[in-house]
């Protein structure tokens, strides 16, 4: 994880370009606003980043103690900057992972578009399962399978550097209510989309990628912006209930 922490820390123009990022974490703050929690939950955030999920979610749950944690020093420093000042909200460092640096019980655990950077989502779940009060929940959002297919697509029949998103029935079998939603972000062109992802520090290739060359990757760049230069975002809202708690709750 120490490559992807140093992109999201070199990320200085992450809120400027994270327009989907910010529609996501506000629809994320509207589940988990109705979601029936006690009068004074405690919270972890898993991957804050600059704080978006907070921005939309902290002031509809009175009373509540946050710890809000990401991966990237640079990133607690500038969630720390948007929060200066609220006695309600504490940071940590912290591989979300391995949450080693968070002391249960919490009431809920939320994370926006942090997991699909996870080796094994299912394996984290499984372990923030455990830091849950009896009651608690999990609420998160992750990028699944179908993600940039655009951007896949015009690499043909060369392998694109895009991860491999996991499946929503891959996430159903963690035991979670998913829902999925496909938002499309529109570029000017194939550089501005390059230029978005790595803005947002998220331009890290899955392992084993061999870089293109430069006339293959303006080859890629062609096909994309033969299409519309669009970006489609697949997400999943994932929600983990109480043990013998309906799915609709």
């Amino acid at each position: 994880m120490s490559g992807i922490a140093h992109a999201f820390g070199r990320a200085a123009e992450y809120d400027a370009h994270a327009v989907v990022q910010r529609q996501v974490a506000g629809r994320l703050a509207d589940r988990v606003a109705a979601l029936p929690l006690p009068p004074r939950p405690r919270v972890l955030e898993i991957g804050c980043g600059t704080g978006l999920l907070g921005a939309a979610l902290v002031d509809r749950l009175p009373d509540a103690r946050w710890l809000m944690t990401d991966i990237a020093p640079a990133m607690i420093e500038r969630a720390r900057m948007r929060f200066a000042g609220r006695s309600d909200i504490d940071f940590a460092v912290m591989d979300g992972e391995a949450p080693d640096a968070a002391t249960g019980p919490f009431d809920l655990i939320v994370s926006s578009l942090a997991m699909q950077w996870f080796a094994d989502i299912g394996g984290a779940v499984a372990r923030l399962r455990g830091l849950l009060a009896p009651e608690g929940r999990i609420a998160f959002t992750t990028l699944t399978a179908g993600s940039f297919a655009e951007w896949r697509a015009a690499h043909a029949p060369l392998a694109a550097g895009t991860p491999d998103y996991p499946t929503a029935a891959a996430l159903e079998t963690m035991d979670l209510s998913v829902s999925i939603e496909t938002i499309a972000e529109h570029h000017r062109d194939a550089r501005d989309f390059l230029h978005s992802v790595k803005a947002i520090g998220a331009g890290t290739p899955r392992a084993g990628h061999r870089p293109l060359s430069p006339g293959q990757l303006r080859g890629v760049m062609t096909r994309f912006e033969a299409t519309g230069s669009i970006a489609s975002y697949v997400v999943a809202t994932c929600i983990a209930h109480p043990p013998g708690e309906g799915a609709s709750a």
